[in-house]
């Protein structure tokens, strides 16, 4: 498919690497305002892939699916960090099968996991950054927490966000040990998560998929992701399975 677009404008769901704080890091690295880039570190936590679930979402725990832990979970943490700091180009990876047996709530029956819900993981970015990444699942949703620090020989940022369901969904705060216009203020608002609605907020990011998409339409560019990195982002997690499967750097 994504072939057969060609010159076609797409977009696909990678939202997480538009949001406005995301832009802006991934400016600072660009600028080589941080210096040669040193290290830099991962951590996210969900509250999804955990030990309890619905039946509705059973079909992200079968391997058939293709929409498990990796796919959705690591394929977003990775692609943000492809955001600030380049493509991966050497990784690393250990997988872990933590909730084998899920109980749906809705229905009180067990579900059998086939898939994993635990990443860590190794990499080397185009930027010249070492990474570590660490993606913990079933915490719960009050303790969920995302954050990306990039240290350099001339200062260091953050990326920082809380929202349940992962660095995608909603809102990032940047800060920095250099000075740094504020992001863009978002096209869509919306607050971050309710005890009443879980995705509160996430138009955020979502927004910011629309808007870039009518600006390469309007100026002829192709900035917004679209099939041809949905390949790029498949392609990244089977290197990461390959990985994990073979204890091999892919």
């Amino acid at each position: 498919m994504a072939e057969a677009a060609g010159s076609l404008h797409t977009a696909i769901g990678l939202q997480g690497r538009l949001n406005p704080s995301v832009r802006r890091a991934a400016e600072i690295i660009a600028e080589g305002r941080l210096g040669r880039l040193l290290s830099a570190r991962v951590a996210a936590t969900t509250f999804g892939n955990g030990p309890e679930s619905v039946s509705a979402y059973e079909y992200f725990d079968k391997a058939a699916s293709g929409a498990g832990f990796l796919t959705i979970a690591a394929g977003h943490v990775l692609d943000v960090v492809e955001a600030v700091l380049g493509d991966i180009t050497e990784i690393d990876a250990r997988t872990e099968l933590l909730w084998p047996q899920v109980k749906l709530v809705d229905t009180g029956a067990i579900s059998v996991r086939e898939v994993p819900d635990h990443l860590d993981a190794i990499a080397k970015t185009s930027s010249g950054a070492p990474v570590g990444v660490q993606i913990l699942a079933g915490v719960p949703a009050s303790d969920a927490h995302f954050s990306l620090e990039v240290r350099g020989s001339e200062g260091w940022l953050k990326l920082t966000g809380d929202h349940p369901a992962g660095v995608q969904v909603g809102d990032l705060t940047l800060s920095s040990s250099v000075d740094f216009t504020a992001p863009d203020r978002p096209v869509a608002t919306g607050t971050g998560p309710t005890a009443a609605d879980i995705w509160t907020g996430a138009s955020i990011n979502v927004g910011e998929v629309y808007a870039s998409l009518a600006r390469d339409l309007t100026n002829g560019t192709h900035h917004t992701p679209g099939f041809q990195h949905a390949a790029h982002n498949s392609r990244l997690i089977a290197r990461v399975e390959q990985a994990a499967r073979t204890g091999v750097r892919q």
